[in-house]
């Protein structure tokens, strides 16, 4: 293995400075975010530090599950800006628009955890029914027409009108 000049390094060393895998260097190199700065006389890439700069840069956008797409939107700004004011004006606005799609996201999976924790109620409710499936007459249920606990439409058989309806 002929060793990169110039304070270079190969692509291992890089991935490991950096806290990632050659794998995924080699991907954001065909993503063209990263490019080694030149090959060795064995054909080995060999990346600078300015490179490795670039790469932690990448990785911390990903780490708050920014998609590689924005990723090169960010970085070309921070290579558009003149003044570390624009770029963190334009990085801000990034950021902000960011953390508005994860407090979305948050508040879907609190909803979809309140409807899994009501669904485990209402399912463990019925644990101790010892009627087979066709006999349930689940909206006659008392346990079931309690105000903790709600019928489960995959799990709970309809009411009479509702079995009337779906004959029809």
């Amino acid at each position: 293995m002929s060793k990169c000049n110039d304070g270079l390094m190969h692509i291992g060393k890089l991935a490991k400075e950096a806290g990632t895998t050659t794998r995924t260097v080699r991907y954001y190199e065909e993503m063209g975010l990263i490019y080694p700065e030149c090959r060795s006389s064995g054909g080995f890439r060999c990346y600078s530090h300015e490179q490795l700069a670039r790469l932690r840069m990448i990785l911390s956008l990903k780490e708050m599950e920014f998609d590689l797409e924005h990723i090169k939107v960010i970085i070309d700004k921070r290579e558009q800006n003149k003044t570390a004011g624009e770029l963190a004006h334009d990085i801000l606005e990034d950021l902000n628009d960011r953390l508005k799609e994860v407090e979305e996201q948050i508040e879907h999976y609190k909803h979809i955890r309140k409807t899994l924790t009501q669904t485990i109620a209402s399912i463990c409710a019925c644990l101790p029914c010892d009627l087979r499936v066709e006999e349930r007459l689940c909206p006659a249920c008392q346990t079931l027409n309690q105000p903790t606990c709600q019928s489960v439409p995959f799990f709970h058989s309809p009411s009479t009108a509702e079995t009337l309806e779906l004959k029809l």
